[in-house]
């Protein structure tokens, strides 16, 4: 379990000694003591045992197998990703475990996505095991990791600086669990003596002081190591972890101190065995006072959950004077997956839960989600992107106010401080506080002295990495004065300027990494008639803009990108923009931006239907909901992803593995963009007819794409009912910033 050496000590041997050893002893010597390592727990010496008898006997790559399974389970994937290349391909032989696989994951946490994606490929294609079906589906996980991963700088939060924490701090060995306290006091984790025990620093003028163990713990533990900690509210109650390691395997329970007052704390209390079943292990407590009642979360691999270690929560009045909590109760599929949870963290403020998992899309291992929620209430858990996260593993996610930021753990290499992934640092992050804003006077072009305008309509929108455009805000002004704040720092955005008889106008500008006040003063041009001659129908319209002639799906008519007259180079305004934008939405719905006339209408091109193979596979999408069930004929449910000014088919492409995209109009040409299921239900409705198949599409779109802001709508009677949903409780709405029709309000900048 590779987590574990985040939270327990590995003893490593000097690579020195170990190499006199080798060059003393027979090979089958070294092969049987690499194995006694092994099952001890020693991986460091089992590995460049298990190496040095490959490299004597290169005619068994067993060995060399061996070896690589050591290094990755140690995090040292660059030696993993070279032993494990010799037998990358024998997937199939029962001397090893799916090799292939390990050595794509070990590329993988090397920051290599593109021969990672090659090397997972490529193990599919190989391995033949009655397993495969599963294995399919991680490796569909795995590839949407590394895709997410080339795209870093998309999911780069510019504002957010990581900083390695001082060498009183951080050592050769593992540190972890950061438990910042007020007055600039840090409890963390470490395991510099040799064994897992916590300590407590203070940050001065000059530097953090030299960590030490607190006298309340001295002489107190019954087992060998102890970390994990979290202190309630008031500071009276102390959860944290005490572990052994038994043939060399941990197993760790949550224990209670109790503040007596005078400074003295009572012995450590294990917590029942309900919370404790001897059968698992349990770790990472964090305590949560909320309504009269301590809510303690925390990670174990007990039975009921819904893969490897998964969060869980148990509460107990906070006025009762003894220990006795509720029977724990598992977070649920938006949280909890088939990998592992852990390293919870519950800001408060917010009501976010932050963690790390390797069951999700993520960049490297371990990934820090949040969701947002309470008790068995979440949101689908979201990637918290770049640079809180790495191609490493990152955990032990913190917020603190008191220090201005907060604190994680990694293994990642962070020049010049460390190289080396095989041990885990505390990092500190702080989130630079970037005021952004563009505001100006918005006046006639011809006549600039006479003042500002009036009555104008005025929105903003952001150009996503995606290619869209998408509406962000959107004011009507009485006078021609505007502004809009906490823009999100280098993005690019346009504003878009309507007012009766003038010309759309469209003002591109982009925005620095540094805090700033843009000032953009607009003029607008004067509408004339010789523009595009005057239509009222709408069909004339159309087929001004696309001939009759376009007939079947053989002849489709490409429509262009932007609204500009392809002849003559006007661009499109008033009723013909409007035409415009319905066929553009039209296009968006097919392939390639095409359309056709059938019977009169615009119909979206598609290309010609291709015939899966019976050895393919159509990719499951796989869902944290379990079946609900069918709602009444009148009731559907769609997923709205965004609402844009520009729409292009072509950058929505990955949420046609889950259904069919749909638009709706809202107004001046603006359109939202919609996922429905893949073909009609049975009362011709669009829409999906199980709300756990939405929220589970939207679990895909969430974790899989760039639509953050996306949302499940409910429809009844073709009509829109309340203000859209992310978790199952349709009543608790969105907490994130949307309107309810769609559009988003960036209170704050979330760039990640």
């Amino acid at each position: 379990m590779k987590i574990l050496h985040t939270i327990l000590f590995i003893a490593f041997t000097l690579f020195s000694i170990t190499a006199v050893a080798q060059n003393t002893l027979p090979w089958k010597k070294r092969a049987k003591m690499a194995a006694d390592f092994e099952k001890s727990g020693d991986l460091y010496k089992a590995a460049i045992y298990y190496q040095g008898v490959y490299e004597e006997k290169k005619d068994k790559p067993e060995y060399s197998f061996k070896a690589g399974r050591c290094f990755l389970n140690l995090r040292d994937y660059k030696n993993a990703v070279t032993a494990l290349e010799v037998v990358k391909d024998d997937n199939n032989n029962s001397k090893y475990d799916k090799p292939g696989y390990k050595y794509a994951l070990a590329l993988k946490q090397t920051g290599a996505a593109n021969k990672a994606k090659e090397a997972f490929n490529n193990f599919l294609l190989d391995y033949q095991g009655d397993d495969k079906e599963l294995y399919q589906k991680f490796v569909e996980n795995e590839l949407k990791g590394c895709n997410y991963a080339l795209k870093a700088q998309q999911y780069t939060n510019p504002a957010i600086n990581i900083e390695h924490l001082s060498p009183k701090i951080n050592s050769a060995k593992t540190e972890f669990a950061p438990i910042p306290f007020a007055n600039n006091v840090l409890y963390f984790s470490s395991t510099i003596k040799g064994v897992a025990k916590i300590h407590r620093t203070v940050k001065q003028a000059d530097g953090w002081v030299q960590p030490q163990v607190p006298s309340i713990f001295l002489g107190k533990m019954e087992r060998t190591h102890f970390g994990n900690g979290s202190f309630t509210q008031d500071g009276n109650r102390f959860y944290f972890t005490q572990c052994d390691i038994i043939e060399g395997k941990p197993q760790c329970a949550i224990y209670l101190m109790e503040n007596l007052g005078d400074g003295q704390w009572s012995k450590p209390a294990i917590l029942p065995n309900y919370i404790n079943p001897e059968e698992a292990n349990t770790t990472h407590p964090i305590v949560v006072t909320s309504d009269d009642q301590e809510i303690l979360y925390f990670s174990s691999n007990r039975k009921g959950g819904k893969g490897g270690l998964d969060l869980w929560y148990t509460t107990r009045p906070t006025n009762s004077n003894t220990s006795s909590f509720t029977l724990p109760k598992n977070l649920g599929r938006n949280v909890n997956s088939i990998g592992d949870e852990i390293s919870p963290f519950y800001h408060k403020p917010t009501g976010t839960l932050y963690f790390s998992s390797n069951g999700r899309v993520s960049a490297g291992g371990l990934d820090i989600f949040k969701s947002k929620g309470e008790k068995l209430q979440w949101e689908v858990a979201q990637n918290l992107g770049f640079p809180i996260n790495s191609s490493t593993d990152d955990l032990y996610y913190t917020i603190s106010e008191a220090h201005g930021g907060g604190y994680l753990v990694s293994n990642r290499p962070f020049a010049p401080q460390r190289s080396s992934t095989t041990d885990d640092d505390i990092f500190y992050f702080g989130i630079e506080n970037i005021d952004l804003a563009i505001s100006g006077a918005i006046r006639d072009s011809d006549y600039p002295e006479r003042g500002l305008l009036k009555d104008l309509n005025i929105k903003l929108f952001q150009k996503t990495s995606l290619g869209d455009e998408e509406l962000i805000d959107e004011q009507m002004l009485a006078v021609g004065e505007y502004e809009f704040k906490k823009l999100a720092p280098n993005t690019s955005y346009i504003i878009s300027v309507e007012k009766e008889n003038f010309q759309l106008a469209l003002f591109p500008f982009t925005t620095g990494s540094q805090s700033e006040e843009i000032t953009n003063d607009l003029e607008l041009i004067a509408r004339t008639d010789i523009v595009l001659p005057t239509r009222v129908d709408p069909q004339d319209i159309r087929h001004y803009i696309m001939a009759k002639n376009h007939q079947s799906n053989n002849n489709a008519y490409q429509l262009p990108v932007d609204p500009i007259d392809p002849n003559s180079g006007v661009e499109y305004t008033g009723d013909t923009l409007k035409i415009f934008y319905e066929l553009d939405a039209i296009a968006g719905l097919g392939d390639s931006r095409k359309l056709y006339y059938k019977n009169g209408n615009p119909q979206p091109y598609h290309e010609p239907l291709i015939i899966r193979k019976k050895s393919e596979t159509i990719p499951v999408v796989p869902g944290p909901y379990p079946p609900s069930p069918i709602t009444p004929p009148s009731v559907a449910y769609k997923i709205q992803v965004s609402a844009v000014r520009k729409f292009r088919a072509d950058k929505y492409e990955v949420l046609k593995e889950i259904g069919r995209l749909s638009t709706e109009k809202m107004t001046s040409g603006l359109q939202r963009i919609l996922v429905v299921n893949k073909e009609s239900n049975k009362e011709n409705i669009d829409g999906f007819k199980r709300k756990s198949d939405a929220l589970n599409a939207l679990s895909y779109v969430l974790n899989s794409s760039k639509f953050q802001y996306a949302f499940v709508i409910k429809y009844v009677d073709g009509k829109r009912v309340g203000e859209g949903f992310r978790g199952w409780n349709e009543e608790e709405g969105l907490d994130t910033g949307t309107k309810p029709d769609g559009r988003i309000t960036k209170d704050v900048y979330e760039g990640f």
